[in-house]
């Protein structure tokens, strides 16, 4: 009897969790009032524009669908990636989560821990080019849509400077753009505000651009992956372009001693004729010249005989929002309503009036400085892979002492291809 009351105990206690267990699943992702809810983890803790931007967004969701209500949770950004891994190993994610492109989404899209977004993603067909849309795409499914695109390779120019020595407009092969030099470098201007201190913007800036028109953009991962050396004749040529114009006067003596925001200032103080920057640039320079209309931005010229596309200039997609795979069907469904309501006109406008290069082909009206019309436009080309996000660390610490190495004098393009390929053999 005693035998009897234990295992009709353990039935009802087996009975009871599974109506918990039922009742826990029935329930998740609702409230009490039947609307489904969607828990977003963000890095938003920052008060800066976009972020308020995607708030205000959300909350105007979350007012126009009673049936869905988007409940955001912020980590502060030093914290929330690894608190996003920690979670993913432990099967725990939330609803939804801010993302990054490339590696950064690679291991969650792998682990099938997020949901790829190939039902919907026509939605942004016409409107963010492929190319953009690429960088959250993991074996031919995408996880996730950019909001904003980081450039890192611009062209800045003083509009009058360059009239005077008989340039309307910006050149548009390097052939032309060393003539440019030239006539500056005769008439004592200095062409280029260079700030290379932190040893990092002759990779980012220059190498990442000039680096893609002569290679191609499948060259870096051939390089990292065995299957094509960086002693290639083309990634030789890329690294002497820097060689090159440094013997021609391009860059202000102390390039080495200035760093990326002090090159900006002499430029804006109109010391030199150009600057060479990403779109961090555009907020500071429009908001330091007296007169925004005298300065021009331009793409890198295209190289003749170079294996790349032409057309592409470096940069990575922004942050983007991932659904968890976890979800029910019914959630599913919800949260692609979500992100089709989020990636639309409100946010790209907005990013723009913050000078945000967005990856959308978006109107904009006469309020939006022409400098900021002309860079975003040079997006539609297509992103070209940025050096420092796609190499090894020990690779990025090589090429970017190495390039300054190189404007000293104290290496070759040639040596410096030979050590790079030297490391990537070594891995």
């Amino acid at each position: 009897m005693k035998k009897l009351g234990f295992i009709l105990l353990a039935a009802v206690m087996l009975l009871a969790l599974a109506a918990c267990g039922g009742k826990d699943e029935e329930s998740k992702g609702s409230s009490k009032d039947g609307a489904i809810e969607l828990n977003l983890w963000t890095d938003w803790t920052e008060d800066r524009p976009e972020n308020t931007l995607s708030k205000d967004i959300i909350a105007k969701f979350n007012e126009e669908h009673e049936d869905i209500q988007v409940k955001i949770e912020e980590i502060p950004h030093d914290q929330y990636e690894t608190k996003l891994r920690t979670q993913a190993a432990g099967n725990q994610l939330p609803d939804l989560m801010r993302v990054w492109p490339g590696a950064r989404t690679a291991p969650l899209a792998e682990g099938g821990a997020i949901l790829p977004l190939n039902p919907i993603i026509d939605n942004w067909e016409g409107v963010i080019p492929d190319s953009i849309l690429q960088d959250y795409a993991v074996d031919g499914n995408y996880y996730a849509i950019p909001g904003n695109v980081s450039i890192t390779s611009l062209i800045y120019y003083n509009k009058e400077m360059l009239k005077e020595v008989g340039y309307d407009e910006f050149p548009a092969t390097y052939a032309e753009f060393k003539e440019l030099v030239k006539a500056l470098d005769e008439k004592g201007i200095t062409p280029i505000a260079l700030g290379n201190k932190a040893i990092w913007p002759l990779q980012s800036v220059y190498i990442s651009t000039i680096g893609d028109r002569f290679t191609g953009s499948d060259f870096l991962n051939k390089a990292l992956n065995g299957e094509a050396s960086f002693e290639d004749p083309q990634f030789v040529s890329a690294l002497s372009v820097i060689d090159e114009l440094t013997k021609m006067n391009a860059f202000n003596e102390d390039m080495n001693t200035l760093d990326e925001a002090q090159s900006r200032n002499e430029f804006i103080k109109g010391t030199s004729a150009m600057h060479f920057a990403g779109s961090w640039a555009i907020g500071p320079i429009l908001d330091s010249v007296e007169n925004a209309d005298n300065i021009g931005v331009a793409p890198f010229p295209s190289f003749e005989g170079g294996n790349g596309d032409q057309a592409k200039i470096a940069g990575v997609a922004g942050g983007g929002i991932a659904v968890s795979s976890q979800l029910s069907e019914e959630e599913q469904e919800a949260a692609f309503t979500f992100l089709k309501y989020y990636y639309d006109e409100e946010l790209y406008q907005g990013l723009i009036k913050a000078n945000i290069i967005v990856p959308a082909d978006v109107e904009m009206d006469d309020s939006i400085p022409q400098i900021f019309q002309d860079a975003n436009s040079y997006v539609k080309g297509g992103l070209a892979p940025v050096y420092d996000a796609t190499l090894t660390p020990e690779l990025t610490d090589i090429i970017n002492n190495g390039l300054q190495s190189i404007t000293l004098g104290d290496k070759t393009p040639e040596q410096l291809a030979k050590e790079m390929q030297k490391e990537a053999e070594s891995k």
